[in-house]
C-alpha cells in the first residue's frame, strides 16, 4: 500500500564457479537524473516508469537507471514485494543472522499508519520471514542502527544469510 516507490535497491553480482556474490547497496535518496523528470530520488524511478508507460515498464527503467549511474551492464533483475520477501526466507526455514549491535527501533510502522516498537539483541539468531524483514526495514534503531548504512548491511546479511541457506 502506499506510494509505488522501492525500498531498497540492491545490484548483486553472482560468480557461479565460485559461488561468491557481492552486493552494492543504492541508497534510496540518491538523486539521479531521469530522462525527460529531471533529477529525482532513485527511489520513485519504478512509479515515473509505469506511470508514463517506459518501454518495459518501472522495473526496465530501473535497470536502466542504475546501469548507467554505475556504468554497469544488469542481465537479469528481480522484484520483490514484502510478502514475497518474508515467503522466501519462510519457505527455506528461515535465515541465521548475527546482530552485532543491540538496538531497538520505537518507530517501525505497523500496518495502521502507525508504530510497532521492536527490538534485536546482539547476537547469532535465527530470524523467519517476519522477523527478518523487520530487522531489514529498521530505519529509526538506536545504538548507531539508524543510518542508512547501518540498514544497508543489516540487509545485505540478510541476503548474504539466504544466499547460504540456498547454497
Amino acid at each position: 500500500d502506499g506510494p509505488y516507490l522501492t525500498d531498497t535497491m540492491m545490484l548483486v553480482s553472482v560468480q557461479p564457479s565460485t559461488k561468491q556474490v557481492a552486493l552494492l547497496s543504492i541508497p534510496r535518496d540518491l538523486v539521479v537524473d531521469i530522462p525527460g523528470y529531471d533529477y529525482r530520488k532513485i527511489n520513485s524511478v519504478l512509479s515515473f516508469g509505469r506511470d508514463n508507460k517506459y518501454p518495459g515498464g518501472g522495473e526496465a527503467l530501473a535497470v536502466k537507471i542504475v546501469s548507467d549511474v554505475l556504468n554497469v551492464l544488469i542481465q537479469y533483475y528481480a522484484r520483490v514485494d514484502f510478502d514475497g520477501f518474508i515467503d522466501v526466507i519462510d519457505q527455506v526455514g528461515g535465515v541465521t543472522v548475527t546482530v552485532d549491535t543491540t538496538f531497538s527501533d520505537y518507530m517501525y510502522p505497523d500496518n495502521n499508519y502507525g508504530y510497532d516498537p521492536i527490538s534485536f539483541k546482539a547476537g547469532t539468531q535465527t530470524m523467519d520471514g517476519t522477523k527478518a524483514l523487520k530487522f531489514s526495514r529498521s530505519r529509526h534503531g538506536n545504538n548507531g542502527e539508524g543510518s542508512d548504512f547501518a540498514r544497508a548491511a543489516r540487509q545485505q546479511k540478510v541476503i548474504m544469510a539466504l544466499k547460504d541457506k540456498l547454497l
